[in-house]
């Protein structure tokens, strides 16, 4: 009865408590709700009681209220919690007082109050940011109490700690500096007596003893009676304006140094003072480069024997920080000379002298070239602060604008004394009057006129347009202000003699002309004959190839033109040179390009294209006409040829293309003819050959077959296959023949009898060869690592090859780079590729015999086979050509040659090998003969390098077993 009784009082007065209250037990349930909680929680009390507290809630919203009820249930004690809690969107203070069993909560909307202390902290934040921004600081001075206030950034510019700071007025009156103390002291008694706004300019001395510039302004508070109580003020920090003041006036006094031209010395110095007098205790020093020494430029404040010391100082590495800077092209910075390794050579001089730090700026030209050094000297060890920094980058483009003004003025002054000498025309020129205004003595000389004519001449009486020029203008009349025009006339001196000159000129904007002439004459003569030497051949005077594909092109023009090319080629004229030399061999060119021009009427236009090759061209005569008249050529040529000591007698192969059907271009034109005189010395010489329609597919095949194959290797389309060889006697493998393989992209299996012709008028076969040298040598280094012994890889090189002068630096570069005995590796040639050059070839084989490589003639007996050139080169295998194989054993007389071949090759000391054996009777007729080796397909075909390697283990085919 008692506990209902007070269970109703006590719900009677929390009812009339006006902040929200709620009871929970231990369970976080509701077991009270007042009215005013029930509004907060916009529900009634009956429907909360007896539910848990955070139903309902987000928990991240009810995390503070949360951790704060469980920290007073845990600790039994009251704990109080202001937080923001989302759902309702407004703060909220609880205090929670525990119990055993529960908790009492007292919850208080405190959103207004919570908003306006948020605001007000804002403002102050955004106040301290602007302070911060514009070095603004702010304080107040309670004068009766001698107590000084300061905003935080006033500490930040004094650069004082607040807890070691006496914050008094004499605190602030000892950080100005000693020379402003009084009149500060006076400006603010002043303030104090009259109570009066103040502002004025002081300096300051931080802790570390950086000054700093400040501007000073407040106003002073009075009481009823008139008394200053109270000083308020604002103090911004202005050192880096006034030192940027400072600094555009001293740039502003050295520009105009620079611009007066004074020495540039002068000019040095005082950009040293500039930097000395806005950062004290530097001493600044101005070096040149001059080459690789750097010398005295100025140094107002170091002392005069060490400037001398360093004069002349070598620049490079570790030679001081000038030396140093210099050397680099970057700014050396030594914070203690005494111990920095780039001083080690000049320690003891600086150190003599007083000097501990040294901070070298290099000092840049126009182009980016050095022209010397900026340096900043301190007598105690220290760091470069970044404002002094920016004076030193903010003083070195000057010194740069000295150095080369005053070079520049060294130059103008080498000019001046030379351009009375100079042998180009300076002058000025008034196209409105047409008169000289001003010029140079060079003009007179060229013109043989005196000063005073040429000043009363105007300058059409002795200047003409060139021939031919249209213009009426001499001079032009019309350029633009700030207009450079270039131009030609004709200068036509006192005694009549012409020179033609060459004028750059520039306009002014108040109408003169300045301009410069060169007498060209001599020049556009020497032009003349470069250009007619150029394209013209100096032995017979025709034009070359080049005018002739011009001529022919411009026939090419008209779609309906037929014309014709006619190549000459003279037969074996190679002889003539070699039996009477080279001299008479110009003399026969002469007479016979004389005879085809009186042979041609105009309208031909010949040329000279080559050696012994002469071309020639036109449109509108038929087919027989051309053929006649090619025949009265080749009969011109074959006239007996006399001369001084000697007369011969020639004869000539004619090729004769036709457009459109063999081309449209010049170049198709041209080949075709070429590849028709060609085909005419190949069936027998002295005749004449038309391109036909087969001969342009074979060569625009040609052309195909040389642009893919240019990409070959770039594109790792070409391959080696390896065919056996064995000994005859019991076919044990002796080693492989490396044969060349091409598999394009685009055309698919090339067969190497097409793409090697091709290769070799490309001469792409010295660099298709080292490639071959590569793989196989390679190959050789894969198969030895294999542990296989006993073998040898032969690859095939062409003429061309042979008769390059760095096939045996190929071949010794391939054999070196994969470590592979040279004996192992066997050089196949034709007979014919022996016979173009003896000498060349002899000191080429001999080269390749010092490798220790082995030689082998291949095709033997399809070519020369001269026995007297035969014993003259080092080879060390013949190979039977397989025509005097392939019917074995049935023809005796491809037997007899083969045994022939076979005792010649012993008597010699060589090896004998047969290839092309293709049947088992071949294999033994030969073996019976004493072949040495055989190759053919035999025993083995071609194959690639994974298929050939099973050949060390399968040593003998089954079907010879």
């Amino acid at each position: 009865m008692e506990s209902r009784q007070y269970e109703s009082v006590s719900s009677h007065v929390f009812e009339r408590i006006a902040e929200a209250y709620v009871a929970l037990d231990a369970d976080w349930r509701y077991t009270y709700v007042n009215e005013a909680a029930a509004r907060v929680l916009g529900r009634s009390a009956g429907e909360l009681l007896g539910e848990y507290a955070w139903a309902g809630f987000p928990e991240e919203a009810t995390r503070p209220f949360r951790e704060a009820y469980e920290r007073a249930m845990a600790e039994q004690r009251p704990c109080t919690v202001e937080a923001w809690f989302a759902p309702l969107g407004r703060w909220f203070a609880s205090r929670a007082y525990p119990a055993p069993d529960g908790l009492t909560v007292l919850f208080q909307d405190i959103d207004a109050r919570k908003r306006e202390e948020l605001r007000l902290q804002t403002q102050q934040r955004l106040m301290e940011q602007a302070q911060q921004l514009m070095h603004v600081g702010n304080w107040s001075w309670d004068v009766a109490a001698n107590r000084v206030a300061w905003s935080d950034e006033l500490y930040r510019i004094y650069g004082v700690d607040p807890a070691q700071h006496e914050a008094t007025f004499e605190a602030y009156l000892a950080r100005v500096h000693a020379d402003d103390r009084e009149r500060v002291l006076g400006i603010i008694r002043q303030a104090l007596h009259d109570c009066a706004a103040f502002e004025f300019e002081e300096r300051i001395v931080r802790p570390d003893g950086d000054e700093r510039v400040l501007n000073s302004r407040g106003v002073v508070e009075a009481d009823a009676d008139g008394r200053a109580v109270r000083m308020l003020g604002v103090c911004q920090d202005i050192t880096a304006r006034k030192r940027e003041e400072r600094m555009a006036v001293g740039l502003h006094e050295i520009l105009l140094d620079i611009v007066a031209q004074q020495p540039l010395a002068a000019s040095l110095e005082r950009i040293a003072r500039q930097h000395e007098a806005m950062n004290p205790g530097s001493q600044c020093s101005l070096l040149l480069l001059d080459g690789r020494r750097l010398l005295h430029g100025a140094a107002p404040s170091l002392p005069e024997a060490y400037a001398r010391a360093v004069h002349g100082l070598e620049i490079g590495e570790a030679r001081g920080s000038c030396g140093t800077a210099a050397w680099s092209g970057q700014r050396v910075v030594v914070v203690d000379i005494a111990t920095h390794p780039y001083w080690t050579d000049y320690r003891e001089l600086a150190m003599a002298h007083g000097l501990r730090a040294c901070w070298s700026t290099v000092i840049p030209g126009s182009h980016g070239e050095v022209l010397g050094t900026f340096a900043v000297y301190y007598r105690e060890p220290r760091e470069p602060r970044p404002d002094e920094l920016a004076s030193i980058d903010r003083l070195v483009p000057l010194a740069g604008i000295a150095i080369e003004s005053a070079r520049l003025l060294g130059r103008l002054r080498e000019r001046d004394r030379f351009f009375e000498m100079s042998q180009e025309i300076f002058c000025i020129l008034d196209p409105g009057s047409e008169h000289l205004v001003q010029f140079n003595p060079f003009l007179q000389r060229l013109t043989g006129y005196g000063t005073d004519e040429l000043k009363a001449l105007g300058y059409r009486q002795f200047l003409r347009t060139l021939p031919g020029d249209e213009s009426s203008e001499v001079i032009p009349a019309t350029v633009e202000p700030g207009q450079t025009r270039e131009f030609l006339n004709c200068c036509v001196a006192k005694d009549g003699s012409e020179h033609l000159l060459e004028w750059t000129s520039f306009a002014t904007s108040d109408g003169l002309l300045y301009a410069v002439a060169r007498d060209i004459t001599e020049r556009r003569q020497v032009e003349q004959k470069l250009i007619h030497a150029a394209s013209h051949d100096p032995v017979s005077g025709l034009p070359r190839r080049a005018l002739l594909e011009e001529a022919l092109a411009r026939l090419l023009d008209n779609p309906w033109s037929e014309a014709w090319v006619v190549v000459i080629g003279l037969d074996r004229f190679q002889v003539v040179n070699e039996s009477v030399g080279h001299v008479i061999g110009d003399d026969v060119l002469r007479r016979v390009a004389d005879r085809l021009r009186a042979t041609l009427d105009a309208r031909w236009l010949v040329t000279r294209t080559a050696g012994d090759k002469f071309a020639m061209a036109m449109a509108g005569m038929s087919h027989e006409e051309v053929l006649a008249l090619v025949e009265r050529l080749r009969a011109e040529v074959a006239r007996p040829i006399e001369g001084q000591d000697y007369r011969l007698l020639l004869t000539a192969s004619v090729g004769i293309s036709h457009a459109p059907v063999h081309g449209n271009t010049p170049t198709a034109l041209l080949r075709g003819a070429e590849a028709a005189m060609m085909q005419a010395k190949r069936d027998g010489r002295d005749r004449v050959g038309e391109f036909s329609v087969a001969q342009k597919r074979a060569l625009d095949e040609r052309v195909i077959l040389g642009r893919r194959l240019r990409d070959a290797l770039r594109n790792d389309e070409l391959v080696l296959y390896y065919q056996p060889q064995y000994r005859a006697l019991d076919h044990a493998l002796t080693g492989y023949e490396g044969l060349l393989r091409w598999n394009c992209g685009e055309l698919g299996q090339v067969p190497p009898a097409r793409f090697i012709p091709v290769a070799e008028a490309l001469g792409l076969m010295p660099e298709i060869g080292g490639w071959v040298f590569a793989q196989a040598a390679r190959q050789m280094r894969e198969w030895l690592d294999r542990g296989h012994r006993g073998f040898t890889i032969a690859v095939n090189v062409s003429a061309q090859q042979v008769q390059h002068p760095h096939l045996v630096a190929q071949v010794a570069e391939a054999l070196q780079r994969y470590a592979v005995p040279a004996s192992m590796l066997d050089i196949e040639m034709t007979e014919s590729a022996l016979m173009e050059n003896v000498a060349r070839i002899r000191t080429t084989l001999a080269g390749l015999k010092s490798l220790g490589v082995q030689l082998s003639l291949d095709d033997f007996g399809t070519g020369y086979s001269s026995l007297a050139y035969l014993k003259q080169f080092p080879i060390d295998k013949l190979k039977i050509d397989q025509s005097f194989v392939r019917c074995l054993p049935d023809d005796e007389d491809d037997g007899a040659i083969v045994q022939t071949i076979i005792e010649l090759g012993h008597q010699l000391g060589m090896l004998v090998s047969a290839e092309g054996v293709e049947t088992q009777a071949q294999a033994a007729f030969l073996a019976g003969l004493g072949c040495d080796e055989l190759q053919g397909y035999v025993l083995g075909t071609p194959l690639p390098v994974m298929d050939a390697e099973r050949y060390f283990v399968g040593v003998r085919d089954s079907s010879l077993a």
